[in-house]
């Protein structure tokens, strides 16, 4: 392969165009200016003739817009032919853009699709079991870059996942923080395989596949309308408490992919959302039935108390309560960490509880951050106890917002019937596959 280096020359500086850029994000070129006054130009400018007189910037985009503000007219080139190809455009601009340590992961990502491409385009891709050296492979934009077939195979994948769902990499600063999410993303359509095939493979008549019936993908305010008056024994609310838990919540383990399902209310509509949800529920529960409403305290407790009540249900202050070992607190220099989590426990007409006597206290360690499929999962142990505790074996149980779905798997180890809504088939799927996977989590 033949190297062209161009030849050098000093042209005016307004005679060359800038043109597509592989980077967008020109940085602080303060420091740069600063550098370039002590030491001057080091390295010239690459660019493309255009035609007599007229260049198009190949290489150097930072030093040139230093040279135009500071007023520069004549700068030193290296001039390119003009019948250069655009891959050899593309590797001239590399050779300027890839060791700048300035330049963000997802420029470098960008950088290194493009150019594997172009190669694909000029050289063919390489097909398994053809000839050797035939196509273009991963290894040869590897040692264009001088890094490892795994590097480019990586950068590739979080340059096609940004441009698929840019969305889930907002919050990605470096490139660990975006393989991070990759990995999430891989998880995510692995976990689905699983579930369709566990779907596809098991019986009708097993636990597995009465539970996934049971687990509905669909709006709650729309599902309940096909359920009729009075057949519910149990009705426990987990509803989106509007306080933006996905700022609250630690982001660890699956749930962290996930929390971008996660459906918040808007405070605004929250108020209304309670009461559309309660007269609803009321609608469904029989005539002696009990319902739990999880909820935020601060400052939900009175909305929820008074929308219970409107709603027809009878209920008390004296809440439940799950106490937790450890704390969490947005302010901690101003406010004491909560350790605890509360749930309203109300009745329609005048039932009894199948635990007489129990108290409100319902001690059960939390489900590690890193176990979790939803970012307000429980454990099913502390789901069964409360379930017990209000309905007897038999009990017809609902839950409109499923969220992890373990309160289908608490229902399931009393001899309840339960059923519920969830807008995510992501969290479906995630309940699938542990329900799948964990015997014991069924027993």
């Amino acid at each position: 392969m033949i190297i062209n280096v161009g030849k050098v020359a000093m042209i005016p500086t307004i005679s060359i165009e800038i043109g597509e850029r592989a980077r967008q994000d020109l940085g602080n070129l303060e420091e740069l200016e600063k550098s370039m006054k002590t030491s001057g130009l080091i390295q010239p400018l690459a660019v493309q003739e255009v035609n007599k007189n007229h260049f198009k910037l190949l290489a150097g985009e930072r030093r040139y817009s230093v040279l135009l503000a500071n007023g520069v007219s004549e700068i030193p080139v290296r001039i390119y032919p003009s019948d250069l190809s655009e891959i050899e455009m593309k590797i001239i601009e590399k050779a300027e853009n890839f060791y700048r340590k300035d330049m963000e992961y997802w420029e470098y990502d960008n950088l290194v699709h493009e150019i594997h491409e172009m190669e694909q385009a000029i050289h063919g891709t390489a097909n398994r079991g053809g000839a050797a050296g035939s196509g273009h492979k991963l290894k040869d934009t590897a040692e264009m870059f001088g890094i490892t077939d795994a590097s480019v195979s990586t950068a590739i994948k979080r340059a096609e996942a940004r441009e698929v769902a840019p969305e889930l990499f907002e919050n990605c600063k470096t490139q660990s923080d975006a393989n991070k999410v990759l990995k999430k993303i891989d998880e995510t359509i692995i976990k689905q395989s699983i579930a369709e095939k566990a779907e596809r493979e098991k019986s009708p008549n097993s636990n597995f596949a009465k539970l996934a019936s049971c687990f509905i993908c669909g709006d709650f305010f729309e599902g309940v309308k096909k359920i009729p008056d009075g057949v519910m024994h149990l009705v426990e609310i987990d509803p989106p408490y509007a306080i933006d838990l996905n700022k609250r919540k630690k982001s660890d383990g699956e749930s962290f992919y996930q929390q971008s399902d996660y459906n918040e209310v808007d405070v605004q509509e929250y108020q209304k959302f309670l009461a559309n949800t309660f007269q609803e529920c009321y609608r469904v529960m029989a005539d002696h039935s009990w319902l739990i409403c999880w909820f935020a305290p601060e400052p939900w407790f009175e909305v929820v108390y008074q929308e219970l009540n409107t709603a027809g249900f009878n209920t008390t202050r004296m809440v439940g309560i799950w106490p937790k070992p450890s704390a969490q607190s947005m302010q901690p220099q101003v406010r004491l960490a909560n350790t605890y989590e509360m749930f309203f426990y109300a009745w329609k007409g005048q039932p009894a509880l199948n635990k007489a006597g129990r108290g409100n206290e319902f001690r059960f360690p939390p489900i590690p951050p890193q176990q979790k499929t939803h970012p307000t999962e429980r454990p099913v142990e502390l789901m069964t106890e409360i379930y017990s505790t209000f309905a007897f074996p038999g009990s017809r149980v609902f839950i409109p917002f499923l969220g992890s779905g373990v309160g289908l798997v608490a229902a399931h180890r009393l001899n309840m019937s339960a059923i519920g809504f969830e807008l995510s088939k992501n969290y479906r799927d995630s309940f699938l596959v542990k329900i799948h996977n964990g015997v014991e989590y069924l027993r």
